[in-house]
């Protein structure tokens, strides 16, 4: 059960490694990585951590490390290293537990950076931490050391934003305004978080205490497609906000462009294999050039050829698979975007695709 995943450079070389947790429960979740070189050839494939339970959303420190979060009831945010050399260890970002979904981290100041955390509870009040001033800065033992300060989000009106140390206070308010928050991003001072089952994205302007709200399913696609089901993790690239989906008839990634407001469908999957599956793990390789994404579950033994997945996976547990997209006109993704258009009507490889993005390649299951 793939889920929330980034990517980190390896090498001065331009290899790097994709991360991606795993949502398992009873302690049977992780992190895992999977290692490319400069080309995107696939060299490699770690257990970074194991033993813990539905590792789901994640985040990424300024000083390159991986924030897993376990989403159950007492989940813990983990850090570990993408090189796989200094053993993974719990942070003070989960405090008593919780059902943890993502890590988000303002580093404007880079001697004191201050972490968000959402939790995927209907009581879940978005906190922040703010770890202790640094006597080593911005380093592995900064999110392990004691007396950094937490508190939690409100909402004051319909503009404006505080923060208070009352914690039962603010998972109620958490449950008129913000239940069930997911992904989150920080950039430039502004914090951008997603409230599932309100199909809604809240930006915060940390510096002012001001907020806006826009819906993730309202309006048009251009050329066709459908973002209806519940966003997920989002990832801030260039002049595009994507999104991922969590259920729907055509799980899938999608853009909105930041400035106009309109909305893309860059890869759906089949409805006819993949309703109701969740589309995760979004991630962008060192060059932009390459999209990655994962599908929950596969359906591998349901599939027929030309794919024949099934062969590679025939146990009754959950087969996830990630894709490969890359654009045709060799532009990166956070680049020109050309002319998005959505080929609704085309199937490849069980899925369908933008333009700027080719057949997906699976690359592992």
């Amino acid at each position: 059960m793939a889920d929330a995943a980034d990517i980190f450079s390896t090498d001065d070389d331009g290899g790097y490694v994709y991360v991606s947790n795993s949502e398992l429960s009873n302690g049977n979740g992780g992190v895992y990585g999977i290692y490319f070189n400069k080309d995107g050839q696939i060299i490699n494939y770690k257990r970074l951590l194991h033993g813990t339970t539905r590792n789901c959303g994640s985040g990424r420190t300024p000083w390159d490390t991986f924030i897993s979060c376990e989403e159950y009831a007492n989940g813990q945010c983990w850090q570990v290293d993408p090189l796989n050399i200094v053993p993974p260890e719990i942070t003070k970002l989960g405090g008593s537990g919780g059902n943890y979904e993502s890590v988000a981290v303002d580093n404007r100041n880079s001697s004191r950076p201050v972490f968000y955390i959402t939790e995927d509870h209907e009581y879940g009040a978005l906190r922040r931490y703010i770890p202790p001033p640094p006597s080593t800065m911005n380093n592995w033992a900064t999110l392990n050391t004691l007396g950094g300060t937490r508190d939690y989000l409100v909402f004051l009106n319909s503009t404006h934003f505080g923060w208070t140390l009352d914690k039962p206070a603010a998972q109620t308010l958490s449950a008129t305004y913000y239940p069930n928050t997911e992904g989150i991003d920080c950039i430039n001072g502004m914090l951008y978080f997603v409230s599932k089952v309100r199909y809604k994205v809240f930006v915060l302007d940390i510096d002012s205490g001001t907020y806006t709200t826009f819906i993730t399913n309202g309006g048009t696609i251009p050329g066709g497609g459908s973002f209806s089901s519940q966003p997920d993790q989002l990832y801030h690239n260039g002049e595009y906000t994507y999104f991922t989906e969590d259920g729907g008839r055509t799980p899938g990634v999608y853009a909105i462009h930041k400035s106009s407001g309109i909305k893309h469908a860059i890869f759906e999957a089949s409805f006819e294999v993949y309703s109701n599956d969740e589309t995760t793990g979004l991630a962008f390789s060192p060059d932009n050039k390459r999209m990655y994404v994962a599908l929950q579950d596969c359906k591998a033994t349901s599939l027929a050829p030309p794919l024949g997945i099934g062969q590679l996976c025939t146990s009754s547990i959950d087969c996830g698979c990630l894709f490969e997209l890359r654009r045709t006109d060799g532009q990166t993704f956070d680049g020109q975007m050309m002319s998005l258009k959505f080929h609704h009507s085309q199937q490849l490889d069980t899925a369908t695709t933008t333009q700027g993005a080719s057949t997906p390649t699976t690359l592992f299951h």
